[in-house]
């Protein structure tokens, strides 16, 4: 059987026991099907699936329930962070983002340290999903440190949906340091969105930085800040 299509003369019964006793494909493809049922009988069915011992089972389970919104599934998600596989890992961040359940925001900071890029990647966006000032220190570091620039770019805007006094009093001591130019650029753009009074006097600062790209967005932010 191919994703997606459903024999006639399969019930949802049978798609249960194809998810628990099929070959890998035959899971796979039950768990599949049975997402877009609706039926509140395959929840539990597919949340006891999250333990499949195969990872592109797991991750076809994640997927199918990633979509009910129902707060059964959120301590299973968050238990599915600590999976062996990162593709799973990744899946579950996403996953929990969908439900925006603060019982997963601290897991996801957690995440923020994982050595997997694309699970780092997945924990930064969720984080925007459930702004919190405790996700702060986590993402600040990103933005300065992480290798990869994709993520630094996504803690940034991270950094703006969460805004507020931790983000700025974290980011002012950041550039007492004399971070990167690009840091400094993050830092002037998350300041001129925020539009906080109190950052005006560090971005006039940063216009007379010598790189172009740190003094330009530090004048925009400036403009925000004094129209």
């Amino acid at each position: 059987m191919e994703d997606g299509h459903m024999e006639m003369d399969f019930s949802i019964d049978d798609y249960l026991i194809l998810l628990k006793s099929g070959d890998e494909d035959e899971r796979r493809n039950a768990a599949f099907i049975l997402g877009r049922q609706r039926d509140d009988r395959v929840i539990p069915h597919l949340i006891d699936a999250l333990d499949d011992p195969s990872p592109d089972v797991r991750l076809r389970v994640i997927e199918a329930l990633r979509h009910l919104r129902d707060e059964r599934v959120v301590m299973p998600f968050i238990t599915c962070l600590g999976d062996d596989d990162p593709r799973v890992r990744a899946m579950a961040v996403r996953a929990l983002a969908l439900q925006k359940d603060f019982r997963a925001l601290l897991p996801l900071i957690e995440l923020l340290r994982d050595d997997n890029t694309q699970v780092r990647a997945a924990a930064v966006e969720g984080l925007a999903n459930l702004p919190d000032a405790r996700a702060v220190p986590g993402l600040v570091n990103l933005l300065v440190d992480d290798p990869d620039a994709d993520i630094r770019y996504y803690a940034a805007q991270t950094l703006k949906t969460i805004g507020g006094d931790a983000t700025i009093d974290t980011l002012l001591l950041v550039l007492l340091s004399d971070p990167p130019a690009e840091t400094k650029q993050f830092i002037a753009e998350i300041f001129g969105t925020l539009g906080e009074p109190r950052t005006k006097d560090t971005l006039i600062q940063l216009t007379h930085d010598p790189d172009d790209g740190v003094s330009e967005t530090a004048k925009w932010g400036v403009s925000r800040i004094t129209s």
